[in-house]
């Protein structure tokens, strides 16, 4: 039986799954951890790299973010899977009728198939044809003559990874949101991918601060009542950006002042599981 939920939307769960991720007044800016829910199924999101600057040295117009997530999907129950995922980032202006990013790259872009496999599809034909006397005193006589045809073919399936930029909460028509689907393979219904990096290019109009709306809605396999992965919570606080701060260069050094030239495919990417070498070890 398929199960569906949406992070932050979920009634009473696991002890120690009913919290809420919330802006530390101290530091209320590009929180690391964006959301965190815990249970038979882990499903979190992290910031790993904001860089503020411009599209490019030239640029007189426009101010540019770049902005690297990693989206993990772990099960700690045998049989309990996650078969597909849609997340969504909206960004906005903080204040009211002030100026929103839009979203102008982001990677993945596009659909993708991943780990593609065939599988043999059997197709029966029946045709029939009867054959019929006229009527002799009451009776009709008949005979059924008939063929079944057996043919084969070849199915392929893949685990699917859809990226698109759209346009949610923008009135003028400017796209202001990143989204992905992931789908398992329907074959081998392995769950979707464990690890997902996903880069956003922005464009802004000025120098104030922002914010991001994120969801996740997730449809998983097991039997067991929803309440039994995630704890009661109401949504996370929004993720708020700062233009002002220090690029965090953590997983690259990046050019701040042409932001539009960084190859984010690059920075993007997917992970089914991470195997350990040489775990087994005499003591």
């Amino acid at each position: 039986m398929d199960e569906e939920f949406y992070i932050g939307l979920n009634p009473t769960g696991d002890e120690g799954s009913s919290y809420r991720l919330l802006n530390d007044p101290a530091a209320p800016y590009q929180r690391k951890n964006v959301t965190e829910r815990k249970g038979a199924v882990d499903v979190r999101c992290s910031l790993e790299d904001v860089i503020h600057g411009l599209p490019d040295p030239d640029n007189e117009r426009y101010f540019a973010s770049l902005i690297i997530l990693k989206f993990t999907f772990d099960s700690r129950r045998t049989g309990r899977r996650i078969k597909a995922a849609n997340i969504s980032l909206q960004f906005a202006a903080m204040e009211d009728g002030g100026n929103d990013p839009e979203v102008t790259k982001i990677a993945p872009d596009g659909s993708f198939n991943l780990v593609e496999t065939t599988h043999q599809v059997a197709e029966k034909r029946s045709t029939g044809l009867n054959i019929g006397a006229p009527p002799f005193a009451g009776a009709k006589a008949s005979v059924d003559f008939g063929w079944e045809r057996s043919t084969s073919r070849e199915a392929k399936n893949a685990t699917k990874v859809v990226g698109s930029i759209d346009t949610r909460g923008n009135t003028y028509g400017q796209s202001d949101t990143a989204s992905w689907t992931l789908m398992e393979n329907s074959t081998t219904k392995d769950g979707v991918p464990s690890k997902m990096r996903a880069a956003i290019l922005l464009r802004r109009r000025d120098e104030k601060p922002f914010q991001c709306f994120f969801e996740i809605h997730a449809t998983t396999d097991f039997k067991s009542s929803i309440e039994k992965l995630f704890g009661s919570r109401t949504r996370d606080d929004p993720i708020w950006f700062k233009p002002e701060l220090e690029p965090t260069n953590s997983l690259q050094e990046y050019d701040d002042t042409a932001l539009d030239s960084v190859d984010i495919e690059k920075l993007s990417g997917v992970t089914f599981a991470t195997i350990l070498d040489d775990a087994i070890r005499h003591i």
